[in-house]
């Protein structure tokens, strides 16, 4: 009974302190901190579209072993360099994934898988771009870019188990294209790299090299709008100084490290809106997840100067994409707000648009030729330091996928 007492005791003491506190401060007016109140996302109009994050009632998504060699590709994506930072007039991305993908930049493809398997290949990535949004490889037996006159390059990069192996296959890749071609093919060393193995057509402007590099094997496909072979090693020299650099910051991954890669540490592709549930899976295509950094971005758009311009300055964190919708992840929440406030997008845009209703931080415009480059609006919306970017074709659609887009985010946290 004693100790309840002294505890009766010791409370009645506490609340005459709290009690002596508070009549002391009759008189004086205390004006408490407001904090910043978000919006109930339940009363957003979101149509359609989903709001509740993908995994929420299961376990994150881990992709199969056989998988794996993509999510290394994306990690690989944030080191290759695309044809715009080559030359600054080839600012239109072309394709762009992961390797094997039947990169024909590399050669008939039934050589070009035999050399991949048997010297073991792990994992790589390609990207293409052009001084023309239209162009494509022609393959009259060479490869020629079409239309005419187009200044084009084709990045690959790949990794193989180690520096003998891809020292083969490099040597096997030139070797074999080269004997494609013997009766018209020449042998042609570049200045500064000449341990690159290289070869051209003089009835073409266009140039194959492959470079061992390493564990890595990096190979370029170049053209000239001329028919001009210092044109064509002046730009594959350039290709290899800015390749070489990015791979000198990159260590080579072991097998078991691939295997053991982090997939989307961040869970980014979580906060991914995802209107048509398409199932998970990590890679470059329409259907797939992909997952960078900001440099990676790159690679994703389809006018890179655009990008670059935009975002190049931005600290990117982190981007993301499932299908065609992408979602950055920036440093803080202020810069994430200056995305909306200045419309920043990937797309050329035409004019503003009316943002969604009742949604903080969002913005939306109306897109240049919509009618054959891709939706007609697009809408920007800012959640902390998050920013997705939705499209369609109909500006009410566009607005409540940014609203579902926002309650995504929100219901993420």
């Amino acid at each position: 009974m004693s100790t309840i007492r002294k505890l009766r005791g010791y409370l009645a003491v506490t609340a005459a302190l709290a009690l002596a506190v508070l009549l002391g401060a009759c008189g004086t007016t205390v004006s408490p901190t407001a904090l910043p109140a978000e919006i109930d996302v339940r009363k957003l109009n979101v149509g359609k579209y989903p709001t509740e994050p993908r995994n929420a009632h299961d376990d994150a998504y881990v992709p199969n072993f056989y998988e794996m060699g993509k999510v290394a590709a994306m990690r690989l994506s944030d080191h290759v360099v695309s044809a715009y930072e080559i030359d600054k007039s080839m600012k239109y991305g072309l394709h762009s994934g992961t390797i094997p993908g039947r990169p024909d930049e590399l050669g008939d493809w039934s050589a070009v898988e035999q050399i991949i398997k048997r010297n073991k290949m792990m994992f790589g990535f390609e990207s293409q771009g052009s001084d023309n949004a239209s162009t494509f490889l022609a393959f009259p037996g060479w490869p020629v870019p079409a239309p005419a006159k187009s200044r084009y390059a084709a990045t690959m990069v790949m990794q193989f188990p180690d520096a003998d192996r891809a020292s083969t296959a490099a040597a096997e890749f030139h070797e074999a294209d080269f004997a494609t071609f013997k009766d018209s093919n020449q042998r042609v060393p570049l200045p500064k790299h000449p341990a690159a193995q290289s070869h051209w057509r003089p009835d073409a402007p266009v140039l194959r090299t492959v470079l061992a590099h390493g564990s890595y094997v990096v190979a370029f496909l170049v053209s000239t709008p001329e028919t001009d072979l210092n044109a064509l090693t002046a730009l594959a020299d350039r290709a290899y100084d800015l390749q070489l650099a990015q791979l000198d910051q990159l260590p080579a991954l072991t097998a078991a490290q691939t295997i053991d890669l982090p997939w989307d540490p961040d869970r980014l592709l979580d906060h991914v809106l995802d209107p048509d549930g398409k199932q998970l899976k990590p890679g470059y295509d329409d259907d797939d997840g992909f997952v960078s950094g900001g440099h990676g971005m790159l690679h994703f758009a389809k006018d890179r100067e655009l990008a670059d311009t935009r975002f190049g300055a931005r600290n990117i964190g982190r981007f993301a994409a499932l299908g065609r919708t992408p979602v950055i992840q920036l440093a803080d929440d202020a810069a994430a707000r200056a995305i909306v406030r200045d419309r920043v997008t990937m797309t050329a845009v035409a004019r503003d648009a009316a943002a969604p209703p009742d949604l903080p931080d969002s913005a939306c415009v109306e897109n240049q030729e919509s009618a054959t480059k891709g939706k007609r609006f697009t809408c920007i919306v800012a959640y902390h330091r998050y920013v997705g970017f939705v499209s369609a074709n109909q500006l009410g659609d566009a607005q409540q996928q940014a609203a579902a887009q926002y309650a995504l985010f929100a219901n993420n946290r």
